[in-house]
């Protein structure tokens, strides 16, 4: 079902986003520099990899919906930077997994840290749980395209 969308809506969307954008990267916690290097699939690479310990190459690929030449270019840099090396998966010995070196170990604790920072940031900005839970409700709906079929695209207004 698709759910049709005023200019207006898209107008009104895109002066919000960087508005949000704008205010939030200028005011809010420092992205470490030693991070700045990384693209964001590499970071997506490195959070699946600390998550996932005995995840095959060839999953991270399909989890992150991305080419395995994509991740491949990924997976080099990461391992030329010293963040992560290729191992024989000790669950398909035919295939590799990827494990975090102790730099890359450090490396995703900066990478939580940030996030655990900013995130508790744009929250505070709401100032009930009440209104936190209809943007993470709307947040999910946006994230699960499948959750908004479901609710037949249902209005959040009931819980603001």
């Amino acid at each position: 079902m698709d759910f049709p969308v005023k200019e207006d809506e898209i107008a009104r969307f895109d002066k919000l986003y960087h508005k949000l954008i704008k205010t939030n990267l200028g005011s809010g916690p420092i992205w470490p520099k030693e991070l700045k290097s990384l693209t964001t699939t590499d970071i997506s690479v490195l959070n699946i990899a600390a998550t996932n310990p005995s995840i095959i190459i060839r999953e991270i690929a399909l989890s992150l919906n991305i080419p395995n030449s994509t991740l491949t270019s990924s997976i080099n840099r990461l391992e030329k930077t010293g963040i992560a090396g290729r191992i024989i998966s000790p669950r398909d010995r035919r295939s590799f997994s990827l494990v975090l070196t102790d730099k890359g170990k450090v490396f995703q604790k900066m990478h939580i840290d940030f996030e655990k920072a900013f995130f508790e940031m744009i929250l505070q900005r709401l100032p009930s749980g009440k209104e936190r839970t209809a943007l993470m409700d709307l947040m999910e709906t946006i994230a699960d395209p499948d959750l908004a079929k479901e609710n037949g695209g249902a209005s959040h207004d009931e819980t603001l």
